[in-house]
């Protein structure tokens, strides 16, 4: 089984001229959850609860790391327009064979921490909004 280090991991997104831009090196921590929805269908008479899948995704993508005035112009400047990004996620790089998750998402919200004792930081919650296509580079 091969294992890999969240070093290698590629995070792109799209800026207002809708270029791709690659913000690894703005970022130490992306979590990036794909549901579906679950729909009860469960019937009178029944002993359990019985589910079918619904609609998929609809999540919120979670980034953050160093603060930076490239991260912080496209992040602030996006969210205030409503812009829809484009992104690419490669948790394993992006590098042939490894996977490739891609897909638009909106700003939901944007945070800037400092503190006297610690770095500058950024928090960051992308909406996906529509498919996610999960592939490999």
């Amino acid at each position: 089984m091969a294992f890999k280090a969240g070093t290698t991991s590629a995070f792109f997104l799209s800026n207002a001229a809708n270029s791709l831009i690659n913000l690894s090196p703005f970022a130490d921590n992306l979590g990036f959850p794909q549901s579906a929805a679950q729909l009860e269908v469960s019937a009178f008479g029944t002993a359990a609860k019985a589910f079918i899948p619904g609609l998929l995704n609809g999540d919120q993508m979670t980034m953050s790391g160093p603060y930076d005035v490239t991260i912080h112009t496209q992040l602030s400047t996006a969210q205030q327009a409503g812009s829809l990004l484009g992104f690419i996620f490669g948790p394993g790089g992006s590098v042939a064979a490894q996977a490739r998750m891609a897909g638009s998402v909106y700003v939901a919200s944007y945070t800037v921490n400092s503190t006297v004792s610690g770095r500058v930081e950024y928090s960051a919650s992308l909406q996906v909004t529509g498919a996610v296509s999960n592939g490999t580079f």
